[in-house]
């Protein structure tokens, strides 16, 4: 199976800024999307949490493995990089599917037969959230996902009378600027990210989504920097979405990949 999902490993079928075939007046639409899981958590007083960390995750590939669940699944570790210290979780896990149809089948089987999983991670971690999303690519990465990289994530907000069919023009003109200024998918990917179930409470408050940026590595990373603020990306961006979405300064992930298919 081939998964491309920037924001680990998993993909989304098809790009969320593809044209429908057959649509009235070659109006955009949305593609399928894809589901992610996020686990934030807090280390208990005294435990290394790093170790205990790598130590969780090859016991659940190893339950997995045993119990023929999450083979089309992708897990990462992600360790805070760029940070203001403010930080919500020393813990967070990242996991995501091809298919709602495989998610659920792995989340009934971790329902029925994981009980040994939270006894485990209840020794090392407390104050946990568990989050659900749906993510939709605008820019594919290449296969670098499938091992380890960087993430970068900002929480983005609609402005009044703004919505997602606004957004969507907005997608597309970007993954086009980003092929005009001469990347592809081997030096970044882009997603969006929209809660489900268990993002931070309050309808005044909430995200809108969550804007998804991956990179093979630091050196990516810097590029993309030089091309955002040096040859003028960021004014094309505020440009298109200026009058649509707000979002904050990007929060950067050392993703360590834990699960692959």
């Amino acid at each position: 199976m081939n998964f491309r999902l920037l924001i680990g490993v998993a993909g989304i079928a098809a790009a969320s800024v593809a044209l429908a075939d057959n649509h009235a007046a070659n109006e955009p639409e949305w593609s399928m999307g894809s589901p992610v899981e996020i686990y934030g958590c807090s280390f208990k007083d005294g435990i290394d949490g790093y170790q205990q960390s790598i130590k969780h995750a090859a016991l659940v590939n190893a339950w997995a493995e045993e119990h023929d669940a999450f083979q089309n699944h992708v897990g990462q570790l992600m360790w805070p990089d760029f940070s203001d210290g403010q930080y919500a979780t020393e813990f967070t896990w990242l996991g995501y599917w091809e298919s709602y149809a495989d998610y659920g089948a792995d989340l009934d089987k971790r329902a029925e037969h994981g009980a040994e999983l939270f006894v485990k991670a209840n020794k090392f971690l407390e104050q946990c959230s568990h989050s659900e999303w749906g993510a939709w690519d605008l820019f594919p990465a290449n296969d670098w996902t499938l091992g380890n990289h960087l993430t970068e994530f900002s929480d983005c907000f609609y402005h009044d009378g703004k919505g997602d069919a606004d957004l969507l023009v907005a997608n597309i003109a970007f993954a086009e600027a980003l092929t005009a200024h001469g990347l592809t998918g081997a030096d970044l990917g882009v997603s969006q990210l929209w809660p489900r179930a268990g993002a931070p409470a309050g309808i005044d408050n909430a995200i809108s989504f969550k804007w998804i940026t991956g990179y093979p590595k630091h050196s990516a990373y810097a590029n993309f920097t030089h091309i955002w603020w040096n040859e003028g990306l960021t004014n094309e961006w505020n440009a298109l979405y200026g009058d649509i979405v707000s979002c904050d300064a990007g929060r950067v992930y050392q993703s360590q990949v834990m699960n692959t298919p």
